[in-house]
């Protein structure tokens, strides 16, 4: 498996993980300031479900992480491919299962 290869499957994960913690917090996160909120742990919208949302502050701020990472090992362009891909097969799950 090459790096990117590893990059992208551990990154769909994260993404998958983070739009079944966004559900239960009732989070858009793809809208406007929503994720420098939550990255903020702004109080107003983590009083849905307060475990969650720290489970999802945790693993956006690691997505972030792992971003910055591909990038230094792979480049830009491939990282961007692969975060547009893992988010668009994040949200197709998620609207598909609900």
């Amino acid at each position: 498996m090459t790096g990117i290869q590893h990059f992208g499957k551990d990154f769909e994960a994260v993404a998958m993980e983070l739009a079944s913690l966004a559900k239960m917090c009732d989070i858009r996160l793809r809208d406007p300031g929503v994720t420098d909120a939550v990255l903020r742990g702004d109080d107003s919208i983590r009083q849905t479900n307060p475990i969650a949302f720290d489970k999802m502050r945790g693993l956006l701020a690691l997505a972030y992480s792992m971003v910055e990472q591909s990038v230094a090992a792979e480049g830009a362009q491939s990282t961007g491919e692969f975060v547009s891909r893992a988010i668009a097969e994040a949200a197709e799950r998620r609207d598909r299962f609900g």
